[in-house]
């Protein structure tokens, strides 16, 4: 009797033991920790080129809402200083550093919003397995059809008084969403593994803060060039400068541009 209480005793403190270990380990893969050592990865996405025109599109509905302002494609934006805007910046070989944005505050919480007949903004970056908050500012019926290869496709109706929608997805990568109702509205959601992922603004900058000393790859993806990668290496206090130029000939095909 006293090995049998003995053996289930060992048992049970090798179950504590397990469990203990997978509490440790996050689902995701991801540690949080305090970043108290960490550099800054700081830097430009430009284009090597005369600047595309903007291309206009033409909204074939009468719904008045869609034609309150002029509606231009974003698949390629570049600024007069061949800046451009709407590429995604990752590290992507990095599993323990700072804490995802807190999802308690509103103002921080990833919002994919239909204004004016266009998803507003046109890159949305979301945690996985955290919300995603959808709007429908317009009034009128659109719908939310989701294009991914990993995650499972969502094509939900939300009528002009279905304000607002969350969605969560289980696996990082980049999603193409669209409007059936309207086929020009599109964007893109970038599903994140860590929170150093960051969108370039009309400037073509971008930057990633608290990164822990280290060796990286520093990823960058736009819808029209693909992606492209660059090792670097990030040193306490210190601010470490990485540009990206796009060319002509790095343009890709549609169909192609969501291997990111």
């Amino acid at each position: 009797m006293q090995i049998i209480t003995q053996f289930l005793a060992m048992l049970a403190a090798s179950l504590l033991a397990v469990g203990q270990q997978q509490q440790l380990q996050p689902a995701d893969g991801y540690t949080s920790i305090d970043v108290t050592n960490g550099g800054t990865i700081v830097g430009t996405v430009t284009y090597d080129g005369p600047k595309p025109a903007e291309k206009q599109i033409d909204v074939v509905t009468k719904e008045e809402v869609c034609h309150k302002d002029p509606i231009f494609s974003e698949k390629l934006v570049v600024s007069d200083e061949n800046e451009v805007r709407w590429a995604v910046v990752s590290i992507t070989n990095i599993n323990t550093g700072k804490p995802f944005p807190s999802t308690e505050n509103p103002d921080e919480q990833p919002t994919l919003d239909q204004n004016g007949c266009k998803f507003s903004p046109h890159v949305v970056v979301v945690p996985k397995q955290q919300p995603l908050t959808i709007l429908n500012s317009d009034g009128v019926l659109h719908n939310v059809h989701t294009w991914p290869t990993k995650n499972r496709s969502k094509n939900i109706a939300m009528p002009g008084v279905f304000k607002e929608m969350k969605l969560k997805f289980r696996r990082s990568e980049t999603i193409r969403v669209s409007c059936d109702i309207h086929p020009w509205m599109e964007a893109w959601i970038v599903v994140s593994e860590n929170p150093y992922t960051a969108v370039t603004n009309e400037k073509g900058s971008f930057k990633l803060t608290d990164v822990p000393p280290g060796e990286y790859t520093l990823r960058m993806w736009h819808e029209s060039f693909g992606p492209m990668e660059q090792t670097i290496t990030v040193s306490t206090g210190e601010e470490t400068q990485v540009d990206f130029a796009l060319t002509k000939k790095d343009r890709r095909q549609k169909g192609n541009n969501n291997d990111r």
